[in-house]
């Protein structure tokens, strides 16, 4: 199976990752060490993905007898993945993150509305058949990575009860910066 930790920039999909205790595939890097882009878009500072590229690499690693592979990226969603998990920040909370790692303003200021707006979400919906949304704000790297092996685990063993449960705590659109309250009830 493929899992996708997706999210805006500043969401915390690597410290989670690296705090989860499975290996898993920083899509960034790869698309560095691999050239697996078609340009830099200087106005950003990045590189622009070859997606195709990157799925074919995806493929062939899960084809290369990976049970379980976990890609992180905040393009990994669009990868294919049996399960994606979108990681939320509160938007506050995402532009103190990406502040303290130098992010420029526009940066800041895109990557916070792309937040508010849900949009890696809405992508992660459009192409992914089975979707969980977490909240990492005010939460600990290790509780978010706790919440993230139980889906993981959920998945992969197939309980149909605890999945079910899984998928209705963490349904697309139980995050809410509209209401002051950051889960919907």
């Amino acid at each position: 199976m493929i899992f996708a930790i997706t999210g805006t920039p500043g969401a915390g999909k690597t410290s989670v990752c690296n705090a989860l205790g499975l290996e898993f595939m920083d899509l960034n890097k790869v698309i560095e060490e691999k050239g697996f882009y078609t340009g830099v878009d200087h106005e950003r500072d990045c590189f622009i993905a070859d997606l195709d590229k990157l799925n074919e690499y995806v493929k062939e690693a899960k084809e290369g007898g990976n049970l379980l592979l976990v890609i992180e990226s905040h393009l990994a969603h669009f990868l294919n993945p049996d399960v994606a998990i979108v990681l939320r920040a509160n938007p506050l909370l995402l532009a103190e993150r990406l502040k303290r790692r130098g992010f420029s303003a526009r940066k800041i200021r895109e990557n916070v509305e792309a937040e508010m707006l849900d949009v890696i979400l809405a992508e992660a919906v459009e192409l992914c058949e089975v979707v969980y949304e977490v909240d990492t704000s005010g939460k600990s790297i290790e509780e978010v990575a706790s919440t993230l092996r139980e889906i993981i685990n959920v998945e992969t063993a197939g309980e149909s009860e605890r999945k079910k449960a899984l998928r209705d705590r963490y349904k697309p659109g139980s995050v809410d910066w509209t209401d002051g309250d950051n889960e919907k009830s």
